[in-house]
């Protein structure tokens, strides 16, 4: 398991306005886990495996407090590893209490990106490098 610690922040609206709730929206929880694992998967296969290269099949997600704008504590290990895809599950702590749960399901996508392909040998290896027992 890798743990980050950063700030989540609002990113300016679309029309540029600046956001001055202090609430995390859900959209804004993903966005960080999304980071997280890509954080991981880049420590792990670094020009082995892209995130571009993969697809999202499922995304879970389970609040159990409210997040608030402000220093975080993520968790992200790589809990599954399948013959094309992968599944990463992030744990976002706030003060010392987990506050959401995200699982991400993805698949190493062939070229044309309608299917899937077999993640290669050196890939495996990276990655059960950082699979969680």
């Amino acid at each position: 398991m890798k743990v980050y610690t950063a700030p989540i922040t609002h990113r300016p609206e679309r029309d540029g306005t600046v956001v001055d709730s202090a609430h995390v929206p859900f959209y804004l929880a993903m966005e960080h886990s999304a980071a997280a694992w890509r954080s991981l998967l880049v420590e792990a296969c670094g020009d082995l495996l892209h995130p571009g290269d993969l697809g999202v099949v499922d995304v879970s997600a389970t609040f159990t407090r409210e997040l608030f704008v402000g220093e975080v504590h993520t968790e992200v290990e790589l809990i599954r590893l399948g013959t094309s895809s992968l599944g990463f599950r992030v744990v976002i702590h706030q003060h010392g209490v987990a506050g959401a749960v995200i699982t991400t399901v993805l698949a190493r996508l062939a070229a044309d990106r309608k299917t899937s392909v077999p993640l290669s040998a050196a890939q495996r290896a990276a990655l059960e490098s950082v699979l969680a027992a």
